[in-house]
């Protein structure tokens, strides 16, 4: 079945039909917003999918127009903690240069529910697809059918006439070529992607500088988006001054049309807790807070568990924390680093059954 739908370009209609389950997150339950939907499709669409990606990675490593280089999300040898690892690379050698770094963390608005599909299938062809691959993916995207399960009750079957299929093995893909030229839109500054998570970021002599760069990148990012019939969320994307000066920065201005994005002195970029001068003081002390509870928990219900789940339970809620990202924030100062250090002897004494001081 698989061959014969590749064959024939074909993707049967039973194959594209989603059932979504709503699951709730925190916050008021009469609130839609605080459901993240969860996309039931059938077993044999996942099988064929995996195939096809298959196919179109090998096709796009011969190919002569590849993903771009800055985009890391959902591809083999890539990861989160390789995109920070770029990112704060430049941002400190910049640093080393000049006087700061000001960047633009862009959210995008339901990125994966609102590709357009034309648009996708254009694209498709500027990586040099053929004709018949072409086909086969629009006949994957068109006529997908899906309904909503709440407390046992169907909703009606609708039409899904834009977005890449969520929970699918070949959406996060496509999603990943239908931005693969954003970048042509950022002249003026470094850009970097995991999936939909961008940050663009620019060198400057000053702050003035450097949000009259970002504001002027951001208008062609804006562009862009139109284009390619994307939505920039406003409220949260923002910006930010990287700089080796121990201050507050509070007058960096980048404006996108009439708009002033708002100036954060922190953000949370793929888990990483940033701040405006890279000591990772919130980080760890996240870390810590989260490795705190854990350990709270750990103490009451080692004496009950096996040598293997203690030692699971060690690694998932425990070392976990400490090792993402380490040898990005390791480089803290000792007085921070020390928490961690304690944090992790502690645990250690939990495992093994010894008394712990708090």
């Amino acid at each position: 079945m698989v061959n014969l739908s590749i064959k024939h370009s074909v993707v049967p209609d039973t194959w594209k039909v989603g059932v979504v389950s709503p699951i709730f997150k925190t916050g008021d339950k009469t609130d839609k917003h605080n459901y993240r939907p969860i996309n039931i499709l059938p077993v044999v669409s996942k099988i064929i999918e995996k195939w096809v990606v298959k196919l179109l990675t090998e096709h796009l490593n011969r190919s002569h127009n590849p993903l771009h280089p800055m985009q890391f999300g959902f591809r083999t040898h890539h990861s989160t903690e390789g995109a920070i690892s770029v990112f704060l690379e430049k941002t400190k050698r910049f640093l080393d240069k000049n006087s700061c770094v000001g960047a633009v963390f862009l959210d995008l608005k339901k990125a994966f529910d609102t590709v357009d599909h034309k648009i996708l299938l254009t694209k498709l062809s500027h990586f040099n697809f053929s004709e018949k691959a072409i086909n086969w993916m629009k006949s994957y995207l068109t006529n997908r059918m899906q309904c909503v399960v709440v407390n046992g009750v169907k909703s009606p079957y609708r039409e899904c006439t834009v977005g890449v299929p969520q929970g699918s093995i070949l959406g996060p893909v496509l999603f990943s070529l239908y931005i693969n030229d954003l970048p042509d839109a950022c002249r003026n500054t470094q850009i970097q992607m995991y999936a939909d998570d961008a940050v663009i970021y620019t060198p400057a002599k000053n702050i003035q500088e450097a949000g009259r760069i970002l504001t002027s990148e951001m208008a062609q990012v804006q562009n862009w988006l139109s284009k390619s019939c994307l939505l920039l969320n406003t409220k949260k994307t923002v910006c930010m001054m990287f700089s080796k000066q121990n201050k507050k920065t509070t007058n960096l201005h980048v404006f996108l049309r009439d708009v002033e994005l708002e100036l954060v002195q922190e953000f949370k970029y793929l888990g990483v807790v940033l701040d405006s001068t890279l000591t990772f003081k919130s980080h760890v002390t996240k870390i810590c807070k989260t490795i705190k509870f854990s350990l709270h928990n750990f103490r009451y219900i080692r004496s009950s568990m096996t040598l293997q789940a203690a030692r699971m339970f060690l690694h998932a809620m425990v070392f976990s924390h400490i090792e993402y990202c380490f040898t990005n924030w390791s480089l803290t100062n000792e007085t921070t680093f020390r928490q961690i250090e304690s944090l992790y002897k502690k645990a250690l004494k939990v495992f093994a059954r010894k008394p712990v001081s708090y």
